[in-house]
């Protein structure tokens, strides 16, 4: 009976791979190129596992069918990712999108971006992420009508460095390296605290903390500081403003500590201080300054305060060189840094939103859509 089930499936998943095939050899703008190849090869794997599976002749079906169903769901859990993710970026396509992709390409021209440049898509039903594999960075429905949030794209483009395919390349060999050090620094630092615990004898769950602290800041934080760090040093103060936004729009409290077993984003406060800090190495003081007084009202205004704990886990020496080393590694793989004087095109245009915005918070809209009607209709021109 199983085995008749997968004889009929294994032919639904060739047939559903065929028409996703179809939709993926459609008409699109060169920008979706390797979005498409990406989904073409993934295409190409699952239907060489299905053709395997089908013409697989089975002798022990006790013995057989177990290891077939496993790579049956396999195949299909590969095959909904693509039709998911990829594909579903395809189809969706509209003028905002191409828009994007185009505007992205200036972005990643400008910069002197080291890598591929990602394909955009309107596809988050959050915020800004990106799909690694898929090369695919996703943003809200109509995120690119709108100004204030799009210095986050930088971020996204820093956690591709880190994408198991980049990890050797010799153009990422400072950022890889910096990223090495702060990693063993990190470690070198919880590992003398939980010594000190020890001598101390206090109790366990100290030790745990600190331990689970360490875990957090090895899998999952010191990339998060190293991608706001880089859209710092990239965008300058509309980066940080940003940060800014989206802690007050969608934050909770900036000082919250890690309770749960998975933390993947660390602290609000403790990334607004690494990024005030980069601010301020790259010479943009005043800025840092204008941002920490907001950061700092917010906090008093909403009565948030950091517990005991909380300079323990994000220690302001760690954090000073984090700071340090991330910007000898990224600016080591030669993208252009924003500078106080000199800003490229995209670049100054996300900082002037950010300064139309504080000059005429009531009148902003009018002038960012004036900016943007603009932006849509000369982008094609500039590439």
């Amino acid at each position: 009976m199983v085995e008749r089930y997968l004889s009929g499936s294994i032919g639904q998943l060739l047939e559903r791979g065929r028409q996703l095939r179809q939709i993926v050899h459609g008409t699109y703008p060169r920008e979706y190129d390797g979005l498409r190849q990406i989904c073409l090869n993934n295409l190409d794997d699952i239907q060489t596992e299905c053709h395997r599976l089908a013409q697989e002749t089975v002798i022990d079906a006790k013995l057989q069918t177990p290891t077939r169903v496993r790579r049956f769901k396999r195949v299909a859990e590969q095959l909904n990712r693509v039709e998911g993710v990829g594909v579903f970026a395809l189809s969706r396509m509209g003028e905002d999108d191409r828009f994007l992709n185009r505007l992205f390409t200036r972005i990643c021209g400008e910069i002197a971006y080291p890598l591929v440049v990602p394909t955009v898509s309107h596809i988050s039903q959050d915020y800004f992420h990106i799909y690694l594999p898929y090369n695919l960075l996703c943003i809200p429905l109509i995120e690119s009508r709108f100004l204030l949030h799009l210095p986050d794209i930088y971020h996204e483009l820093c956690h591709l460095f880190s994408h198991a395919q980049n990890i050797d390349l010799p153009v990422l060999e400072t950022y890889h390296t910096a990223y090495e050090r702060s990693q063993f620094d990190t470690v070198q630092y919880f590992l003398d605290e939980i010594i000190a615990v020890d001598r101390l004898r206090k109790p366990p769950g100290f030790r745990d903390q600190l331990e689970m602290w360490r875990t957090f800041w090895i899998k999952y934080w010191m990339q998060e500081f190293f991608c706001d760090l880089f859209g710092v040093l990239i965008a300058g103060p509309a980066f940080v403003w940003s940060h800014y936004h989206l802690c007050v729009k969608r934050g909770g409290d900036p000082f919250k500590m890690p309770l749960v077993p998975v933390a993947t984003h660390p602290a609000d406060d403790a990334r607004m201080r690494a990024a005030l800090m980069m601010l301020t190495a790259i010479g943009f003081d005043a800025e840092a300054t204008k941002i920490e007084k907001a950061w700092r009202e917010y906090v008093e205004i909403m009565g948030y305060h950091p517990v005991a704990e909380y300079h323990q886990c994000y220690p302001q020496t760690l954090m000073t060189g984090i700071v340090s080393a991330a910007q000898e590694g990224i600016e080591g793989t030669g993208v252009v840094v924003a500078k106080p004087d000199s800003l490229v095109s995209v670049v100054g245009l996300l900082n002037g939103a950010w300064q139309e915005f504080w000059r005429a918070p009531e009148g902003y809209q009018a002038w960012e859509a004036m900016q943007l009607e603009t932006l849509r209709a000369t982008i094609d021109v500039a590439l």
